[in-house]
């Protein structure tokens, strides 16, 4: 059995019977429903060797605290998506206040550990859980993202609250959650996929940020939160506050891309997200910007390949 299942049910025994041991004839994965009792939801883990993935989604009818001490030294991320987490660290008597959406980036045994949960407030998150070798593996490709640094710098326990990097990992890390508790094989390689996508997706977006003029991170900020609106050039330009040619130079020296190739790329990673929860092509495009359902799927083919 997985290091990281067998933990994952310590601290679920630490808690009482909050959540419901539900059978699984997958291998390593393990599935729980919250006690109908306390509130509704579920929570997911499955370990595919390189990384183990947890997701869960769930609300309580009163309000609710869980203490546990997790009884390994592990490397994780969660990613808070809905509500609020109050955290209490018994070892350093630090508490910290996490509102959604949030990256909690864990590493060590961070001894006993309360979570107080809110009443009447979904809760939902991703987990990302890995070891030593997991580390080593990612050390020469991503050693200068500040996501990774936290991981290989130092050996003491820590506990670290970051932002999400951008849409792109956002976006992601919600697909990842919407997707069904695995019941085939097939969905274990759907749920791996997704995955190792979202860690790839955390990781360069965190190396790209190291030494980014300001002006650069703002525009990459505005092409994110606003990809579905009409983006020129100039305007860009006056929202960062640098001339138009100095934007583009330095844009495409420290993306490697043109400003219309990254707002496009955001745009068909978006609508490639939405195709498949099964959101209609006509809807799609509109959700992305495009005024024509026809141009829309022409760009789509262009981009990827193959028709949507």
């Amino acid at each position: 059995m997985s290091v990281y299942i067998d933990s994952h049910k310590a601290v679920l025994k630490q808690v009482g019977d909050l959540f419901l041991d539900m059978y699984s004839p997958l291998p390593n994965h393990h599935l729980n429903h919250f006690n109908p009792s306390d509130g509704d939801g579920y929570s997911e883990i499955y370990d595919f060797g390189k990384l183990c993935v947890g997701k869960g989604k769930y609300w309580v009818d009163r309000p609710l605290k869980m203490s546990a001490e997790t009884p390994h030294h592990l490397f994780g991320i969660t990613i808070l998506l809905s509500g609020t987490h109050r955290i209490k660290n018994h070892c350093t008597q630090h508490e910290y206040q996490i509102r959604s959406p949030m990256i909690i980036l864990r590493k060590g045994s961070l001894g006993l550990q309360t979570i107080y949960l809110q009443e009447h407030k979904e809760m939902s998150l991703i987990s990302l859980d890995f070891n030593n070798t997991f580390l080593e593996s990612i050390k020469n490709h991503f050693q200068h993202s500040d996501l990774a640094q936290f991981f290989l710098t130092g050996s003491s326990p820590a506990l670290k609250t970051i932002h999400i990097p951008n849409k792109n990992a956002l976006h992601q890390a919600h697909y990842l959650l919407n997707l069904p508790p695995a019941q085939s094989s097939i969905d274990l390689l759907h749920l791996e996929g997704a995955a190792l996508e979202l860690m790839s997706t955390l990781l360069e977006d965190s190396a790209k940020t190291n030494d980014v003029p300001l002006s650069i991170k703002k525009t990459i900020s505005i092409l994110e939160t606003n990809f579905e609106s009409k983006i020129t050039i100039r305007t860009l330009a006056k929202q960062v506050g640098i001339n138009e040619c100095d934007l583009k130079r330095l844009f495409k020296e420290y993306t490697d891309k043109t400003i219309g190739h990254y707002l496009l790329e955001i745009r068909m990673k978006y609508a490639q997200a939405l195709l498949k929860k099964g959101v209609s092509t006509e809807n799609v495009a509109i959700q992305i910007g495009y005024s024509s359902t026809q141009y829309f799927k022409k760009i789509y083919e262009r981009y990827f390949g193959y028709r949507c």
